[in-house]
């Protein structure tokens, strides 16, 4: 690839996130034909298993086989990613072309539940004892005097260069 070929091929690169969690490749997702073709390990994030069918590739994902054909890029078997992603059960798939990000949805939404009550029957780790070392003594407050006295800080003083006089010239009349 020459130099003036690289902004072209970086605009066919594409960002795939499965499950909210992005999903780096070698070589990278792209597109071609209007399609996010990718490589067998980012297959391998949504399916159980891939298989090599000769010329295509077969993944298995729950109860569910898809097949898909497969291309070869820079040495790399890739496949049409949507889908597959589809086959194999992934409940939503979206592209967004601004970004070049395909977002894969493959378990569905999380429930989020409150935690399990206590269970006095479970088994319990014994007490450890923590160092926890004491707060420092407070600072001790300013105690008020009367009025400030003026600072006796000493002025620097440095010898003259060289060559330089520092006795008065006299005034001329």
């Amino acid at each position: 690839m020459t130099l003036a070929q690289l902004p072209a091929a970086a605009a066919l690169l594409v960002a795939v996130i499965v499950d909210g969690t992005l999903v780096p490749s070698a070589p990278p997702a792209m597109l071609s034909d209007g399609r996010v073709m990718a490589p067998l390990d980012v297959v391998a994030r949504l399916a159980d298993a891939v298989e090599d069918a000769g010329g295509a590739i077969v993944a298995r994902r729950g109860g569910r086989a898809c097949r898909a054909p497969t291309a070869v890029v820079g040495g790399q078997p890739v496949v049409a990613l949507a889908p597959l992603a589809r086959c194999l059960g992934a409940q939503h798939i979206a592209w967004d072309g601004v970004t070049k990000t395909l977002a894969v949805v493959v378990d569905g939404p999380l429930t989020v539940r409150t935690m399990a009550p206590f269970d006095p029957a479970a088994p319990r780790a014994a007490p450890t004892i923590v160092f926890t070392p004491e707060p420092a003594p407070p600072t001790p407050r300013v105690i008020s005097t009367g009025s400030p006295r003026p600072r006796r800080t000493a002025i620097p003083m440095f010898a003259p260069p060289p060559g330089v006089s520092t006795t008065p010239r006299p005034k001329a009349l």
